[in-house]
């Protein structure tokens, strides 16, 4: 009994390890086939992020299902987070929140890559951008807004990164000017 509880808690650990992704050396994503050219062009900053179509396509390829090249995406829309106007800048918006929703460990492992204080002003740029747009789409109450989208958060994160995504989501909160009463 007790080996196969051995067994089943190894196998646990294992799958687990599989599925939780970080950010890998960037000459890995520029050899790797499934990385857009606009991707590779972005990195290394041949085009305009706010005058380009090419911005809209990286955004678009943050959502796929290859975990392994997702990372990538998110960094870059992380690095177009202090640059962006306009139309992008409102898309941006919608874009912070809803990755962290659906895919808040991938976010996570961009965001806590380390404490450099370039990915820490990444990381308070993400959370500003979030703060803007549940700001922008609550129809009711913002705390109750805010607290729908940590929800849906949590439901969807590893145990493993549960305390980066509560760090975030207090950076949320603070730029939202929002307080819990007790």
């Amino acid at each position: 009994m007790v080996q196969r509880i051995f067994y089943i808690s190894l196998f646990l650990l294992m799958s687990f390890s599989v599925s939780a992704q970080e950010l890998k050396d960037f000459n890995f994503y520029y050899a790797h086939p499934k990385v857009s050219a606009d991707a590779k062009d972005a990195y290394a900053r041949l085009f305009d992020i706010n005058a380009s179509e090419r911005s809209y396509s990286i955004i678009d390829s943050a959502f796929t299902k290859n975990n392994e090249t997702r990372l990538f995406y998110i960094y870059l829309i992380a690095q177009m987070l202090p640059q962006a106007e306009g139309d992008l800048r409102a898309t941006l918006n919608i874009i912070t929140r809803n990755l962290m929703e659906r895919y808040p460990a991938s976010v996570l492992a961009v965001l806590f890559v380390s404490n450099d204080r370039n990915i820490v002003q990444l990381r308070e740029q993400w959370a500003h951008r979030m703060g803007v747009e549940i700001r922008i789409t609550c129809e009711s109450a913002p705390v109750n807004c805010f607290k729908k989208s940590r929800t849906i958060a949590l439901a969807n994160c590893n145990t493993q990164k549960k305390q980066q995504l509560e760090i975030l989501y207090n950076m949320v909160r603070n730029d939202m000017n929002i307080s819990f009463q007790r």
